[in-house]
């Protein structure tokens, strides 16, 4: 598979990318990189055709009538699409200097993956998978985007973070729960090149900076899940009052299992350590009147103490949020009173 993967990278190294010219999908200058990614792909397909019981399918990029700017190898779990999906993708950087590999989302159609922004303006990727176009600019639909640099010599990091990838993936789709996805995935690794960290072991203290930027990124919910809470709360927590923006949470009230339950309805706006002490079921709300109740286990904390049997703040139109189906599911099912 290495081999296959330095061939891409050759073709673009060799054939750059010159603004405003294309190459025709049907020219004979292709047939190595046409026959690399094809061979790629085969290599994917054998490896990943079934992971986690799960039957997956493999595509790579073609091109109508111009070859892609910006190469691709999607591996997508069922029912997904490269055009609107949440798949694995490995994409080419566009000078040959590597790839881009991890959990992504469709440019055009966004399905509110935690996104990290690898370029801005302040930001340049060293390796830039951003085409020509609009909808061909891809630095930016990674959740867990790890680089793989030229020239490639071993596989076996490329492998193990393409299963952390697909792992990811289907946590998001709801394929599977979330203690199976606790167990199994491991995807916060840091995506720096290591051969830029040379002394002072400093490799392990950056790794675990970028562990807690990720955690607490995840925490706060997938993006626009807590944006649509942040305004249907005006910025403030629903128990504290908290208004430190950076410390509020987009909690599920009824526990993540996929984008049915990122809904608003199921959603509310949570300081970070109240939404840990919900998720472990030692604060709840009582669904018939918005009542906070503090379980025994903390009630000996004088602060929380005090939010025992004060009320929730509603959001400005709660028409239909928070749901008193969720609220009372987690009333009677999860809070250890």
């Amino acid at each position: 598979m290495t081999n296959y993967f330095n061939e891409i990278c050759e073709f673009r190294q060799n054939h750059p990318i010159i603004h405003g010219e294309t190459i025709k999908t049907d020219d004979p200058l292709l047939n190595n990189v046409k026959e690399a990614l094809n061979s790629f792909k085969s290599e994917l397909e054998k490896k990943y055709g079934i992971f986690n019981n799960i039957h997956l399918t493999v595509k790579e990029s073609k091109g109508a009538t111009n070859f892609p700017h910006i190469t691709h190898v999607c591996i997508l779990p069922p029912n997904q699409k490269v055009s609107n999906g949440i798949y694995v993708a490995i994409c080419f950087d566009k000078k040959g200097k590597g790839a881009v590999v991890g959990c992504a989302e469709s440019k055009t159609n966004p399905k509110g993956l935690n996104i990290k922004i690898r370029k801005s303006k302040s930001l340049h990727p060293r390796i830039d998978v951003d085409g020509g176009g609009d909808t061909t600019k891809y630095n930016n639909v990674f959740e867990n985007p790890k680089e793989f640099y030229y020239k490639l010599e071993n596989e076996s990091d490329l492998e193990k973070h393409i299963k952390r990838s697909l792992i990811l993936c289907f946590y998001n789709l709801g394929l599977i729960k979330e203690s199976e996805y606790l167990q199994t995935a491991d995807y916060l690794d840091s995506s720096i090149n290591e051969s830029e960290i040379s002394y002072f072991n400093i490799d392990s203290i950056q790794d675990d900076r970028k562990k807690i930027a990720i955690q607490i990124y995840a925490r706060r919910g997938q993006k626009k899940f807590r944006e649509k809470l942040i305004n249907a709360y005006n910025k403030k927590c629903a128990i504290t009052q908290c208004e430190i923006i950076e410390m509020l949470e987009a909690a599920h009230i009824y526990s993540f299992k996929g984008s049915d339950t990122n809904k608003t309805p199921n959603g509310i706006l949570l300081r970070s350590d109240i939404h840990t002490l919900f998720d472990l079921g030692l604060i709840s709300i009582d669904p018939e009147n918005y009542t906070i109740y503090i379980s025994n286990k903390i009630s000996h904390d004088e602060y929380y103490a005090k939010l025992h049997q004060t009320k929730i703040s509603l959001p400005a139109e709660a028409k239909d949020y928070p749901s008193s189906d969720s609220l009372k599911h987690h009333f009677e099912n999860i809070f250890d009173k």
